[in-house]
């Protein structure tokens, strides 16, 4: 029997001639067909040809895009000769021979150009000038299309339904058989966002890559005046199957830049558009691209507001959390404030009294922001759960950085100072995450740093250990913890205010009241820093002990 002969003829690559003896050959986009096709438009078992009773046949595999034998979709098994064309996708299969076939549409472009298919590409700015220097009687009727359309557009609508009545009022003047709105998204691709059919059909609509690129990136208006003759659309197989032949496009332009384009399609049996409707869609264009502008503007602030609102109802909730007015006992003097630098912020503190002990934290989230601020929220949380359970502060926070460890994706972490105060003994326990080691205020005025022993941020590792350091506090003897806020503070020349200014700041100020130091101090950084921007949160806090029975 004879063997199947194809000269082979693919887009980008040498025409090859191979045969095959098998009574199967399949063609399709897969590396496992017999013949491979390389085109999107391929499926992946696209055809099959196969022999029976000696003679060859064809079949569409159920492929997307069809198979075409001698110019004709088939649509069941179709008996092959030699000279026949099989046409799939981008790629054409020839039976050699004498046979004289009916041409494929990719073999017939060059012989059926001529100048009633040329396409035709133009910037859409000179279409716009010449629609107003066009002649009296044409400017009047680009005028009153121009102003039914700004009335149509002009009332409070949501975007959406702008533009489906953008669609209506351009299909009202031109008459197509389909029509979409394509739009640029932020990722660069071209989407479709609105899109009306008459007249029945399924087929998709969809843009031709190279034309989007002339008519949202170059701001050209085009006039395809035959699809199926435009080498644009040579590889655009799901147009050319829809039967589609006159495309018109539009750039959605305005001095801001290109949102996207409007495109009406129509088969010719139904019309052709020509050059005056060009201009047509160029000035309905043209008029809603402002209209959508202002009205993503307006969206967008509405949004803005709304999302200031929820931020602002976070803020005051988080300043709940961080007590106003921090529990009173005789034996103690507290005081605490926190900045944000942002709308919310990362940092807090805290005093619990349990029994007769104090527990307190001043702590700092790793990041900015409401992912900083919710941490925040956990954190302080689970502070106040393990101390009103009780137990040893090394154990406590073990705890706390066991809830904060597991199931950690982002990997935020918190550093902490924390301690518990007994306020019979004045016994200081400290125990230091990873944070800014703390100052001992004595009552005669002298001011160190306390060296507590590091341990790691509370949230890295699982089973990291938190060794304690014991402090003695005599009676008028203060500690105060911060974050780094503080010492980090830049002013205008990119100065840091850093442990020296700290420890400048607390000479002056050091036996003030609990509430003065803490107050003096944020102000102290903030006149530094001037009109340098706030680049993170600030907090101070202060524990000073008066002593029992006071």
């Amino acid at each position: 029997m004879a063997p199947l002969e194809l000269a082979i003829e693919r887009r980008g690559a040498p025409p090859t001639t191979r045969s095959f003896d098998g009574e199967s050959v399949i063609v399709g986009r897969t590396e496992k067909a017999d013949i491979t096709i390389d085109d999107y438009s391929v499926s992946r078992r696209h055809a099959r040809f196969f022999r029976r009773n000696g003679v060859w046949f064809v079949e569409d595999l159920g492929s997307r895009n069809g198979t075409d034998v001698n110019g004709r979709r088939i649509s069941e098994p179709s008996p092959v000769n030699p000279g026949d064309v099989i046409t799939i996708g981008s790629s054409v299969l020839r039976l050699p021979g004498d046979h004289v076939a009916a041409a494929a549409p990719h073999s017939t472009i060059e012989a059926e150009r001529d100048e009633s298919i040329y396409s035709v590409l133009r910037p859409a700015a000179d279409l716009m000038e010449e629609v107003a220097t066009g002649g009296a009687a044409k400017a009047m009727a680009r005028l009153r299309l121009l102003h039914e359309v700004h009335r149509a557009l002009a009332a409070p609508i949501a975007r959406a339904d702008l533009l489906q009545m953008l669609l209506d009022q351009a299909c009202a003047v031109l008459r197509p058989e389909q029509a979409a709105i394509f739009m640029r998204a932020a990722d660069g691709s071209v989407e479709r966002v609105a899109s009306r059919r008459w007249g029945g059909g399924s087929a998709p609509m969809l843009v031709s890559r190279r034309l989007a690129e002339e008519v949202i990136d170059k701001r050209s208006a085009a006039l395809v005046l035959d699809a199926q003759c435009d080498e644009r659309f040579a590889g655009a197989m799901s147009v050319l199957a829809s039967g589609v032949r006159s495309i018109l496009a539009a750039p959605l332009a305005d001095a801001e830049g290109c949102l996207g384009m409007i495109a009406l399609y129509s088969s010719i049996g139904v019309r052709r558009f020509s050059e005056q409707d060009l201009e047509v869609l160029v000035s309905i264009a043209s008029a809603a691209a402002m209209r959508i502008r202002n009205i993503d503007m307006a969206e967008a602030a509405a949004e803005r507001r709304a999302l200031d609102r929820e931020i602002a109802l976070a803020r005051d909730i988080q300043m709940d959390l961080l007590r106003r007015r921090p529990p009173e006992r005789p034996e103690v003097e507290l005081a605490g404030r926190v900045i944000p630098a942002h709308s919310v912020g990362g940092d807090f503190y805290d005093f619990v009294i349990a029994g007769e002990k104090l527990w307190f934290v001043v702590a700092d989230v790793s990041g900015k922001g409401m992912g900083a601020a919710l941490m925040m929220a956990v954190g302080q949380t689970l502070f106040r759960a393990v101390t009103a359970s009780g137990g040893e502060l090394g154990e406590l926070m073990t705890r706390v950085n066991h809830e904060l460890a597991i199931e950690n994706d982002r990997a935020m972490f918190i550093t902490a100072m924390a301690g518990c105060l007994d306020l019979a003994s004045g016994q200081l326990l400290l125990v230091n995450a990873g944070h800014n080691l703390p100052y001992h205020l004595g009552r005669d005025g002298a001011i160190s740093m306390l060296n507590v022993r590091n341990s790691l941020a509370l949230g890295v590792v699982d089973n990291a250990g938190y060794p304690v350091t014991e402090v003695p506090l005599a009676p008028g003897d203060a500690v105060l913890l911060y974050t780094d806020g503080v010492c980090d503070a830049i002013d205008e020349a990119g100065q840091r205010f850093g442990t020296s200014g700290l420890e400048r700041a607390l000479g002056e100020i050091a036996s003030l009241p609990a509430d003065a130091v803490v107050q003096h101090l944020c102000d102290a950084v903030i006149r530094f820093a001037g009109s340098a921007p706030q680049e993170d949160d600030i907090t101070v806090a202060l524990v000073r002990y008066r002593g029992a029975g006071v």
